[in-house]
C-alpha cells in the first residue's frame, strides 16, 4: 500500500489526539520554564575530543530515514507559527510533509527529491510544481531549509562527513567541539553517554531536550538574522527511523484540474502560519 508508514502514524495520531494536546500543552510549558544554560567561557583541554565526537555521531546520527509528526510554535519574524505535520525524510534530498488539518484532508502536501519539488494544496486545488525545495520549506514555514538540513535540524545531527576540529570542557558533564563546517556542539552528559544538546551553525541556534531516546522530543530553533527573528519549538512524536520507505513516498500526482499557485503567493500566505491567525482570532 501506497505511503503505509505513514497512514499508520496519521491513525495512531488521531486515537491519541486528545491526549496528546493535553500533555503536550503541559509539556511545553513545563520545557519552557527549563531551557538549559550553554556554557561560556574558556573552559578547560578537551584531548579526546575527536573520540567523543565519532562517538556520538556513530551512537545517534546513523540515520538514513527519519518519520515522525511534527508539533510546532513560535514565531517567524512578525508571524506566528502553529501547526501539525507529518514528515518523512529520506537521504538523499529526499522529503514529504503533510500538514494536518483539525479535520479532512491535509492542508498540503510537499514532496521533493534531488532536482524535483512539487506541492498540492488538496483543500483548494491549487499546486506548485518545479522549483526548489528549500524555496517551497521557507515559504510554508519562514526558515529556508534542505531536505538534509531539515532531517539534521529535527534529529540533532550533523552529516557524516564533518569532522572535530578542536575540543573544550567544562567540568565533568559539558563539552563543545567546533566542526569541519563551523559548527559549534555542545554535548553534555545524559545518564550514561555524551548527548549533543545544542548546535550553533551559520547564525542559527538549535537546542534539543527530551533525549529519552535516539531522536530528541523536543528541538528549538532560533535566530537573529538580518531577514527577521525566529523562535521555533518542534515537539516530535510517533518517530520511526531507518524505516525502508517505498519510493512513491516522494512521489505526488497533481489532478489535471489543480489551479497554480506561485511562489510568492504561497510565501504571502504561508499555510502554517495562516492556520494560527485563524486560530488566533
Amino acid at each position: 500500500m501506497r505511503f503505509m508508514v505513514v497512514q499508520e502514524i496519521r491513525i495512531a495520531t488521531r486515537r491519541l489526539r486528545v491526549f496528546g494536546i493535553v500533555f503536550l500543552a503541559c509539556w511545553t510549558g513545563a520545557c519552557a520554564s527549563h531551557r538549559q544554560t550553554l556554557p561560556l567561557g574558556p573552559g578547560s583541554p578537551f584531548p579526546d575530543f575527536k573520540e567523543a565526537f565519532t562517538e556520538v555521531i556513530t551512537r545517534y546520527c546513523t540515520l538514513n530515514t527519519l518519520l515522525a509528526e511534527l508539533r510546532l510554535s513560535g514565531r517567524v519574524g512578525d508571524s506566528r507559527l502553529r501547526g501539525r505535520v507529518l514528515a518523512g525524510l529520506a537521504e538523499p534530498g529526499a522529503v514529504r510533509l503533510e500538514g494536518l488539518a483539525p479535520f479532512g484532508p491535509p492542508a498540503f502536501i510537499f514532496v521533493a527529491q534531488p532536482g524535483r519539488a512539487a506541492l498540492l494544496m488538496p483543500r483548494e486545488s491549487r499546486a506548485l510544481v518545479g522549483p526548489s525545495a528549500i524555496d517551497i520549506v521557507g515559504a510554508l514555514t519562514g526558515i529556508a531549509l534542505t531536505p538534509d538540513d531539515l532531517r539534521y535540524v529535527l534529529s540533532g545531527c550533523l552529516p557524516e562527513t564533518v569532522q572535530a576540529r578542536t575540543g573544550v570542557a567544562y567540568g565533568q558533564d559539558w563539552w563543545t567541539i567546533e566542526t569541519s563546517d563551523g559548527s559549534l556542539v555542545y554535548l553534555r552528559r545524559v545518564g550514561d553517554f555524551r548527548r549533543i544538546v545544542a548546535i550553533r551553525r551559520s547564525g542559527w541556534l538549535s537546542e534539543y531536550s527530551e533525549l529519552s531516546g535516539r531522536v530528541p522530543a523536543q528541538v528549538r530553533l532560533t535566530s537573529n538574522s538580518a531577514s527577521g527573528a525566529v523562535d521555533l519549538t518542534v515537539l516530535l512524536s510517533q518517530v520511526r527511523i531507518n524505516t525502508t520507505l517505498d519510493a512513491a513516498t516522494f512521489v505526488l500526482d497533481i489532478p489535471p484540474d489543480a489551479v497554480p499557485i506561485t511562489l510568492s503567493e504561497l510565501r504571502a500566505r504561508g499555510p502554517l502560519r495562516a492556520s494560527v491567525e485563524g486560530a488566533g482570532r
